[in-house]
């Protein structure tokens, strides 16, 4: 499959004189003439672009059953797409830093690519110079990172490696460096052991190049890994830790110990787990590209941002786990009380005991919760997820919905699980008044 790929590639930069394997499995980074993939998702079925694509595409591959000129149905599509992948990665320049970990990895990528200047690919989005967009899962091929170069000429990359992007080898990019941020069992719905989900992520070492190194953050268990190159220890302890970290309402200091001598950060967010981020973004930075970082941190979006909108004061952050979740509810509760609801994005397909977790977690905080919806193509799942919250006495609905509600009833809002809310708070009419 590789020599298939190989002729259908073309050059996609005039000064790279490297020849590009040009395919997609999102219309969003979709160049005319490559490839695409029409994959069925749990929110989306790519097999409704086809008319739209048909005649731009060289050529389209399905995974379920359709029809057209130049459309080809293989039940084996995934399989094809990821030797496309591993054929690309071979070709693609491109200089990528990898960040793998059960929290963290949006942080610490972000921060890392923001004060470098460098693109960021992950759950946030794609950011690469003039090309910024939300991508729709978490595990995302690196067909959006090499698309990305292609219409932006941007090859230096810091790269979200989720453990289901690497369980199917959608993420095999060689890596200048890497860091693992922490080691809790996740995405147990998919993985169902935790070994295999260590697996998964171990996968991450095999992608380093030589004379590289791997960065590992406290409770990251060092056996078993197997480390030909250079592996170092940040956090509390080890080859960069924390000095000393001064809070303040919602942001904090940080002196962060280095082998160049200490630097001192100011994050604009409250709470340890990001401090233990500044050392993780420190630290690679220095063993990456040699470049000390002091001062200011942006923010990241939804990541622990405090605002007001529309008269509402909110707290709104990605945590989409029980334990992320947790963790910034009591970071919130420390400053609030009780006195706030919180409101979750669910997904349709979220898993029966994750629910559950999430419900008993969402309880111990603030006024009883609220649950957003955000509907899968199976309409008998989605609407099971929605009972699950309603029966737990969850005001529910569409995010618009449910974020009208609130607005008449509470003052003090904490957002989990919505890598989106900004845009939902103004389809709800509430952002942007």
């Amino acid at each position: 499959m590789e020599s298939m790929a190989a002729g259908h590639s073309s050059t996609g930069n005039e000064n790279s004189g490297t020849q590009l394997i040009n395919f997609s499995s999102d219309d969003r980074w979709f160049m005319d003439g490559d490839i695409f993939f029409a994959f069925t998702g749990a929110h989306f079925d790519a097999r409704t672009l086809i008319p739209e694509l048909k005649n731009k595409a060289k050529l389209i591959i399905t995974e379920k059953e359709a029809t057209g000129s130049n459309v080809i149905y293989r039940p084996d599509a995934r399989q094809i797409y990821k030797k496309f992948i591993k054929a690309g990665a071979k070709v693609y320049p491109l200089h990528v830093f990898g960040i793998t970990g059960t929290k963290g990895k949006s942080t610490i990528a972000w921060w890392l690519s923001s004060l470098l200047g460098f693109g960021y690919m992950g759950t946030l989005g794609i950011r690469a110079k003039d090309v910024k967009f939300v991508l729709p899962t978490t595990t995302t091929g690196a067909d959006a990172l090499f698309n990305t170069y292609r219409r932006t000429g941007e090859d230096h990359w810091v790269v979200e490696l989720s453990s289901i992007g690497l369980a199917e080898d959608r993420l095999p990019l060689p890596l200048e460096g890497l860091v693992w941020t922490t080691f809790e069992p996740e995405h147990m719905d998919y993985h169902k052991t935790t070994y295999a989900y260590y697996l998964a992520k171990k996968k991450a070492f095999s992608y380093l190049k030589k004379g590289t190194f791997a960065l590992l953050g406290q409770n990251v268990p060092q056996a078993d890994i197997g480390t030909p190159y250079l592996t170092l220890r940040y956090g509390d302890t080890g080859d960069f830790y924390i000095l000393d970290r001064r809070e303040y309402e919602w942001e904090q200091e940080v002196k962060i110990y280095t082998p160049q001598g200490s630097s001192v950060v100011h994050i604009p967010m409250p709470g340890k787990v990001f401090a233990h981020d500044a050392v993780g973004t420190v630290a690679a930075a220095f063993l990456w590209k040699g470049i000390k970082l002091e001062g200011e941190f942006p923010s990241v979006p939804v990541r622990m941002n405090h605002v007001i909108i529309n008269g509402i004061e909110m707290v709104i952050d990605f945590a989409h786990t029980p334990e992320s979740i947790d963790a910034c509810l009591q970071t919130v509760a420390q400053r609030w009380g009780n006195d706030f609801v919180v409101i979750h994005g669910a997904t349709g397909y979220e898993p029966q005991n994750k629910s559950y977790e999430i419900i008993k977690v969402i309880n111990r905080y603030g006024i009883p919760g609220a649950a957003s919806i955000i509907k899968s193509l199976d309409q008998r799942q989605s609407e099971e997820t929605l009972r699950r919250y309603e029966n737990a006495g969850f005001i529910t609905g569409s995010s618009t919905e449910v974020f009208q509600l609130c607005s008449k009833k509470f003052k003090k809002w904490v957002i989990v699980g919505m890598r989106d809310a900004y845009d939902r708070l103004k389809e709800a009419g509430i952002y942007g008044t």
